[in-house]
């Protein structure tokens, strides 16, 4: 039987609304899902010590914000993990970029050869270099030093990160250059006032990355500082957490310093994430 223009139309949508209505239904599960945790974590942060002892009660009766007074134990440690990432997620990008552009962007004899003895480091796992690097940085009078932390960042910014830049540098047209060239400009002279703007996404991409990455790294601090004014803050927390059992007691306010620790990644997310989606793409120029 066939059905009218009319009735075609209404069945349609009432097609379309239904899938429309299980499609939130279910993104509004997912999110319930997902968030469960951060919302859990944000709740036993304002509790007290005795409600989190109870353990039978999920919403506070009380908002102790008092909790996060916790967060001022890790001030200097704070200080050190600021000032690490603040020198990795400019100079990640910055030489990954320098040390992509002649790859990408200039003729030279042995370009492939190098292209892929950078890509060939990718292959070599970090567990591999591990205890080499730790006897270089140990030789070097690194160990125990925050520089141990961002002495990498000054060195070419990591195979991968170099990659990204090549694929993203290659799809900007190249009549810019001999534009560039005609009206004098030097190679360097193009890299800093042509490339390096068209290249803003990628370069806040990896920034971006490199930070979130870096704000509670646990893995490097462990094996290169000792000293405890130098800690970053995840490795002085780690610390706190496992060693102090009175502190260990205290869950609310490690919830506290938890849910401190999420803030500055969600503000970059939030504030970065269309840049940080399209930052990859292909195709800088419109």
């Amino acid at each position: 039987m066939l059905l009218s223009p009319n009735d075609a139309g209404r069945a349609a949508r009432r097609k379309h609304t239904v899938m429309l209505i299980v499609k939130y239904v279910l993104s509004a599960f997912l999110c319930v899902f997902f968030l469960f945790p951060y919302v859990y974590m944000l709740n036993k942060s304002l509790m007290t010590m005795t409600q989190v002892s109870e353990g039978a009660t999920f919403w506070s009766s009380s908002l102790e914000f008092v909790n996060y007074a916790v967060v001022g134990k890790y001030l200097r440690n704070i200080g050190n993990t600021l000032l690490i990432v603040a020198i990795n997620g400019f100079f990640v990008p910055f030489t990954a970029l320098f040390c992509a552009f002649p790859l990408a962007r200039i003729k030279f004899i042995g370009k492939k050869a190098v292209f892929c003895i950078i890509m060939a480091t990718v292959m070599l796992p970090d567990a591999v270099l591990m205890v080499p690097k730790y006897i270089l940085f140990r030789t070097f009078g690194l160990t125990d030093k925050l520089a141990s932390q961002f002495i990498g960042a000054f060195w070419g910014g990591g195979a991968l990160n170099m990659f990204l830049t090549i694929q993203f540098m290659r799809s900007i047209p190249k009549e810019i250059d001999n534009a560039a060239k005609i009206d004098g400009a030097n190679w360097f002279q193009i890299y800093f006032r042509i490339m390096l703007p068209l290249c803003y996404n990628i370069f806040l991409f990896i920034c971006i990355n490199i930070v979130i990455g870096l704000w509670m790294d646990f893995q490097g601090p462990l094996i290169y500082l000792t000293s405890p004014e130098k800690f970053t803050m995840g490795l002085a927390f780690y610390y706190d957490f496992n060693n102090n059992t009175a502190f260990a007691e205290k869950t609310h306010e490690m919830m506290a310093m938890c849910v401190f620790v999420t803030i500055l990644p969600m503000i970059l997310f939030f504030t970065f994430q269309k840049q940080m989606i399209g930052g990859i793409q292909l195709g800088s120029l419109k």
